[in-house]
């Protein structure tokens, strides 16, 4: 990889985890307030930005991402549900911690579809596991007995009924990514240069 590339990729993927990290200190003042899945969508994101920050270091910077996006795919699917439910079914306010609800969101999206290139390698079936984390955050959630969130009340008669929303949507979305992720790497393989390394697609870097 060209060092110059590789350099924008690692302060960008520094940012992204830095704003994730921020927001959740942000949140909880790193010594509360921990159960919301934002504080926790965020702090995931954080950790994975971290290490695919160094994640060059172990391939002597010949590869800035694993050639699987799997664990990027089901991040972004997270961050988006966080930023979906807190507009969408709680009618969230911009101003009130912006950087969990908006800018991390936003940004890991924007790595999804512009700035990596092993999502373009995405399975097909990828999506239906990126629920894994939502449905981890809702065993914690009911096993904590936590009701911090009016439209996930077990008592209520729609309870499954918006359980089963939630994960249509979480794989609704996920497949979306797919398909951003396939359009990109057939726009770079259309515009790649003619040559041994254009067959059979672009190498992941």
């Amino acid at each position: 990889m060209h060092p110059g590339v590789l350099a924008g990729v690692s302060v960008w993927r520094l940012l992204v985890a830095g704003c994730a990290l921020y927001g959740v200190g942000n949140a909880t003042g790193w010594s509360e307030n921990f159960e919301a899945l934002s504080q926790l969508a965020s702090l995931l994101a954080g950790i994975v930005y971290l290490g695919l920050l160094a994640y060059p270091l172990f391939t002597g910077g010949r590869r800035h991402e694993p050639q699987s996006a799997w664990l990027r795919g089901a991040t972004t699917v997270l961050l988006l549900l966080v930023a979906g439910a807190f507009f969408g079914l709680m009618g969230g306010d911009p101003g009130y911690l912006p950087f969990e609800h908006i800018v991390t969101p936003l940004l890991v999206l924007v790595d999804w579809c512009v700035v990596g290139r092993s999502q373009a390698a995405t399975r097909w079936w990828h999506p239906l596991t990126w629920i894994a984390f939502p449905l981890a955050y809702l065993v914690y959630y009911l096993a904590a007995d936590l009701s911090m969130y009016g439209f996930l009340d077990p008592g209520d008669d729609a309870f499954a009924g918006m359980i089963a929303m939630l994960l249509v949507s979480v794989v609704a979305v996920g497949y979306l990514l797919y398909g951003i992720g396939k359009l990109g790497g057939a726009v770079r393989r259309a515009n790649a240069p003619a040559g041994p390394a254009s067959h059979g697609g672009p190498p992941l870097r």
